[in-house]
């Protein structure tokens, strides 16, 4: 493909989207020599851009250097084109394709690089097989899948080994996550067991303790456990049974009352939102937080929204006013999560932008 001078013709771009991985480099490189290659056999300028999703405020997660990130990646880029590209027919650009603040969603994260795509005459996507974003689990597949779902890119999953733990336990984490777990349990034995023997419970329960450890510790976790942040979540577990207690006990006698009273004065409805949580554990605390208080029940939980149903009109404020939610953030992600806006403040917000 030439220009009427007779040389070279920009023919658009490919896409490599990074996160800071662990095989980041090795998605660079293969994204490199990949265009590189299709600029050779199609006579063509083509642009590498080197997308990143940049994350603003999420709670109890160290954020990355993005620049660094980009500039590490750019390195990696330019050394493999040069290495197979003495004509330059690969420029290397850098973008960060998506400002987003917690909680990240891949569905809406698909809708941007669609529209980026789109904007800058890009059809083809690289993802890195450990991309991952701060505050969740790694997600290709996620990622991929909703990619390949929402978007009419040609999608490649670079083809690069993932880093794998080790089977010892004592690895960077794997002690923290045995240890945890053993603790969790032994503590729990030795509580259901009413003390009435404390050396038969202790022995009884050190060997369950160490069973269950074995078997589950690997799969407990959604990250790494630390001391200092696990000492501040059992504070505020302290904090928040006693206050989801105070709310069931409030709900209840509102329910009664709502029962008792001659005209029966139920407004049934059907709720649809995404909570302002994520990953496993706090989104099943909050579905099972809403489904404890009478009143609302939590019917369904589809990609990233819940489907709630509320019996009456004071039960369905609570729950559009993120009470619970609120609460589940602070238990998870400290004070600096409390400040998020409620269910109804999100969608009065997307409505006022659409």
């Amino acid at each position: 493909m030439t220009d009427e001078a007779g040389g070279e013709t920009t023919a658009g771009s490919v896409l490599v989207l990074v996160t800071d991985s662990s095989t980041v480099e090795e998605t660079v490189e293969y994204a490199a020599r990949k265009v590189r290659e299709l600029a050779a056999e199609t006579d063509s300028r083509l642009t590498l851009t080197i997308g990143t999703p940049v994350v603003e405020d999420v709670p109890q997660t160290e954020t990355p250097d993005f620049d660094a990130l980009l500039e590490t990646a750019t390195e990696v880029a330019e050394r493999a084109t040069t290495l197979t590209d003495p004509e330059g027919a690969v420029d290397v650009e850098t973008e960060r394709i998506y400002r987003y603040r917690y909680p990240f969603d891949p569905y809406e994260y698909a809708d941007v690089v669609q529209s980026y795509a789109t904007e800058h005459d890009i059809d083809s996507v690289i993802v890195d097989p450990s991309h991952a974003t701060p505050g969740t689990r790694p997600m290709t597949g996620s990622l991929a899948d909703r990619l390949a779902d929402q978007t009419t890119l040609d999608v490649d999953v670079a083809p690069v080994d993932r880093q794998t733990r080790p089977s010892s336990i004592v690895i960077r984490g794997g002690l923290a996550q045995f240890l945890s777990v053993f603790g969790m349990s032994l503590g729990f034995y030795v509580l259901v067991g009413g003390f009435a023997d404390v050396t038969f419970d202790l022995v009884t329960g050190t060997i369950s303790a160490l069973l269950v450890a074995g078997v589950l510790s690997r799969v407990t976790f959604e990250r790494t456990p630390r001391p200092t942040r696990m000492v501040s979540s059992v504070f505020r577990w302290l904090v928040y049974v006693p206050y989801l207690g105070y709310k069931i006990l409030v709900a209840n006698f509102q329910i009664a009352y709502v029962v008792l009273h001659p005209s029966l004065p139920i407004d049934p409805s059907m709720e649809r939102f995404e909570p302002g949580v994520w990953g496993g554990l706090p989104m099943a605390t909050l579905a099972n937080s809403i489904t404890l208080t009478p009143g609302t029940l939590t019917v369904d939980v589809e990609d990233r929204a819940f489907v709630v149903h509320s019996l009456t009109a004071g039960a369905r404020e609570d729950l559009l006013d993120g009470v619970l939610e609120r609460a589940v953030r602070f238990v998870f992600y400290g004070r600096s999560a409390l400040p998020y806006p409620s269910p109804r403040d999100r969608a009065e917000s997307e409505g006022e932008s659409s």
